[in-house]
């Protein structure tokens, strides 16, 4: 058999049974039931069953409303209270479905409509119920009395097995960790402190009070979420009504009609209390879940925006510091670096030495072959200097034409056939569009006195350069 007859076949036989329940659980005359559960049961499927299913589930609760209600009421009466009982779910799933969709008592907001969808479905329904009770049978029971017990007896049975039905079939969400043995000791002492307290009637020895159970519906909704609260307060309220029946509660009062209402307020109250308090818990899990996704996803974005930042900082200090069109380092960045190495170098008692280099007649190139082919110049010989020195050496382009090489460890005799290599290669450069051969003409300077700087060791250097131009050009000459 497929699921879907299961499941009408399951909704059908449990309205029976729930409305078989419903007709025993009654300490009035008139036969109406202290709750109803057969409409919690239809409600619960209606809510999760496809809307092209509702005919099917509802031709089912009929023919089982009928069977349960013949041993007792005539057919029109059966008929009657089947159609008002049908028209209540019905309103209530529609309802529900249009002002929270999906329906979920997991959400607080969830139970507060499904508490007013409750009142509005039930107390339409019970002026119908109450009406017919009114034009059908003979009551001593004012018709507002009986009003009020089947808009309460509808309303507990909903309240006490929808959510029930829903939290254990929708798989809604509970506290993360399973708690089997805490679960044990909540089940053991509702069923031993419920049978205590509805064990003897009105008395005025103490602690025997209704009230003292609602810590139990409370634990169950803290630590066990929808599905614990519900299920303690459908244990609490079988035991309740078994007690009553048997006339041994203390909610017993002057008249049946008035312990109905009585047994009826104190399980409402039981009950949306305990859901409702479930319900806000999930909330705040929820939020708080929401929050720490939310924490951690801002942190992840700040990480990443920082990461960015940096990277865009460093570009920026590299932009700063390097000549964006030969990838030396500009005048500030070298004056920096040069300040540190001289430092370093009287510190520790090494060698230094700087190559200051121009290109020769440099202008007339740019006269001859255009700017375009002199950038083509510049990018060649900052090309070949790169090549060529260490990985310690630091190499800059002063303005112009006009290049610098520290060379620090190395005094004026290891920077001497430096500059002459350098000096023979660049004149090697073949440059496209460039029929000229590039030459250089070199100035060196090293550290002699702990009282120089690098404005001294330039000074020198530039005069070395010029002396290498004065002579005739393409050539190195300390300064």
């Amino acid at each position: 058999m497929s699921a879907r007859p299961l499941r009408l076949l399951a909704v059908g036989l449990g309205y029976y049974l729930g409305a078989v329940l419903g007709v025993a659980a009654s300490s009035m005359s008139e036969g109406i039931s202290i709750f109803w559960l057969p409409n919690g049961i239809l409600l619960a499927a209606l809510l999760l069953a496809p809307r092209r299913d509702w005919p099917l589930y509802l031709l089912a609760a009929v023919a089982a409303e009928i069977a349960a209600d013949l041993p007792t009421f005539n057919l029109a009466q059966a008929i009657g209270f089947a159609a008002v009982n049908l028209f209540e779910c019905l309103l209530a799933a529609w309802l529900l479905q249009r002002v929270a969709c999906p329906f979920s008592l997991d959400r607080l907001r969830h139970v507060a409509l499904f508490g007013l969808v409750l009142v509005l479905a039930s107390g339409l329904a019970a002026l119908l119920g109450a009406s017919l009770y009114s034009l059908s049978a003979l009551t001593t029971t004012p018709f507002w009395d009986l009003w009020t017990i089947w808009w309460l007896g509808d309303a507990m049975g909903v309240l006490l097995v929808t959510p029930l039905i829903l939290a254990w079939l929708q798989g809604s969400s509970q506290p993360a960790k399973r708690r089997p043995l805490e679960a044990a000791a909540l089940l053991t002492l509702t069923l031993l402190f419920t049978v205590w307290v509805f064990s003897q009637g009105i008395t005025d020895s103490f602690p025997r009070r209704p009230f003292l159970l609602f810590p139990l519906p409370l634990w169950a909704a803290v630590r066990f979420g929808v599905r614990g609260a519900a299920s303690i307060v459908l244990l609490i309220a079988v035991i309740a009504i078994m007690a009553t029946l048997k006339g041994v509660s203390p909610l017993l009062a002057a008249t049946p009609a008035d312990t109905v209402l009585l047994l009826q307020e104190y399980l409402a109250v039981l009950a949306f209390s305990s859901l409702a308090l479930a319900a806000l818990l999930q909330d705040l899990r929820a939020t708080h879940g929401e929050l720490d996704r939310l924490n951690r996803e801002l942190e992840a974005r700040v990480e990443a925006r920082t990461h960015d930042l940096q990277l865009a900082n460093q570009h920026l200090e590299k932009l700063a510091s390097i000549d964006p069109l030969t990838g030396a380092s500009n005048r500030r960045h070298f004056m920096g670096l040069a300040k540190v190495e001289i430092s370093r170098a009287k510190r520790q008692g090494l060698p230094l030495s700087v190559i200051m280099l121009d290109i020769d007649f440099f202008k007339s190139v740019n006269d001859r072959f255009g700017h375009e082919i002199g950038d083509k110049v510049l990018v060649a010989l900052a090309a070949t200097i790169h090549a060529t020195l260490r990985g310690g050496d630091i190499f800059a382009r002063l303005g112009g034409e006009e290049f610098v090489v520290m060379l620090p460890g190395q005094g004026l005799s290891e920077a001497l056939p430096m500059a002459e290599r350098l000096r023979l290669l660049i004149a090697q450069n073949v440059v496209p569009g460039c029929p000229a051969q590039i030459t250089v003409s070199a100035g060196l300077a090293a550290l002699e006195d702990a009282s120089e700087e690098i404005d001294d060791l330039l000074r020198r250097a530039d005069a070395g350069l010029y002396r290498a131009k004065n002579q005739g050009r393409n050539q190195v000459c300390p300064g």
